[in-house]
């Protein structure tokens, strides 16, 4: 059976990944399980696995390579983390989410410590940067609004130079504009996803639309990479986002895809 493992340590918005992690695993099909890698004992962890009726494992080790060794497990399908210790810190991660997220070829689920876990995702945001090599659109996402009750928003943000020009009938050209845009950089979805636009910073606009449009999630596929200067967008999504933020490795998105496909297969 697939998995969704939750890492989980002493601080208490466990709750808050635990409770998103459960929403992720219905989405996929997927199981659950807590692990904790002991740093200060287990006793926080293990008690808010069990007040949620998650299995529970801890093991002994370097905290991160002990995650991603668990992570690596051929039936995880994703791992669920926080993504800092408080929500005062200004900065994209703590460093363990971040070694984790960056080194685990695997969705990884990145919870704010203020999160307020939906019992499960029905909408769920993903921005489109427009260019077929850099998109930003996990392709599983569309995938999974096909056969799930999942409402897939598709977020474009124009700056002031991109702005379509449209004539003298802008209600019609803008729903052609709209189709043709979905068509060409998000063809697996056409039929159930909505397309909004904006003007602005798209680092800035993401975790604002999410918050307007009463988003349960946030998908971005992603390089792995968080050093300084690249990968701006995630950077700031996951500063001021304060609903959980699925990372979609690009290498293993047809993965991800085809692990629902399994699931929709038994079921």
């Amino acid at each position: 059976m697939k998995k969704v493992l939750i890492a989980l340590d002493s601080n208490p918005a466990g709750r808050s990944v635990v409770g998103s992690a459960l929403a992720l695993a219905e989405l996929l099909g997927a199981e659950v399980e807590a692990l904790n890698v002991e740093v200060d004992g287990s006793r926080t962890a293990r008690k808010t696995a069990e007040l949620a009726g998650v299995p529970f494992r801890s093991v002994a080790g370097p905290v991160v390579e002990r995650l991603v060794e668990a992570g690596e497990a051929d039936n995880v399908v994703a791992l669920a983390i926080g993504a800092r210790g408080t929500a005062a810190a200004r900065r994209p991660l703590g460093s363990t989410a971040a070694a984790v997220a960056t080194r685990l070829l695997k969705p990884v689920l990145i919870v704010p410590p203020d999160a307020v876990p939906s019992p499960a995702f029905q909408r769920v945001l993903v921005p489109l940067e427009g260019t077929v090599s850099t998109s930003l659109a996990p392709r599983a996402i569309f995938e999974l609004a096909d056969s799930a009750e999942l409402d897939v928003l598709a977020l474009h943000v124009h700056d002031q130079s991109s702005i379509p020009a449209f004539t003298d009938q802008p209600q019609h050209e803008q729903a052609a504009w709209a189709d043709e845009f979905l068509h060409r950089y998000a063809p697996w979805g056409l039929g159930t996803v909505r397309l909004e636009t904006r003007v602005g910073r798209i680092g800035e606009l993401v975790p604002g639309v999410a918050d307007q449009c009463d988003c349960d999630l946030i998908a971005l596929g992603w390089s792995q990479e968080l050093s300084p200067g690249r990968a701006p967008i995630v950077r700031e999504t996951l500063e001021r986002s304060r609903c959980p933020v699925l990372l979609v490795p690009v290498l293993v998105d047809a993965g991800l895809e085809e692990s629902h496909q399994t699931h929709d297969a038994r079921t």
